[in-house]
């Protein structure tokens, strides 16, 4: 029986995840310029409403969750 050095798996495994998350990142219809304009808004962490994108939590007594969406 053939031993499998660890070395060799987990540059296997690297590679792997880094091919799959390359090609994953962005599709072919995305519309990425340098014309976006999002609007930007702090939320309650339960209060968040459909078509906001979080960002990042602030944590200065009240939980709060920065968010934003594209406007055009």
């Amino acid at each position: 029986m053939k031993n499998i050095d660890i070395k060799s798996l987990i540059i296997g495994a690297l590679f792997t995840s880094t091919v799959l998350l390359g090609m994953a990142s962005t599709g072919p219809n995305d519309k990425w310029d340098d014309k976006q304009q999002w609007e930007f808004r702090d939320w309650k962490r339960t209060d968040i409403p459909a078509g906001w994108e979080p960002l990042r939590l602030t944590a200065d007594g009240v939980s709060r969750v920065w968010c934003r969406r594209r406007i055009k």
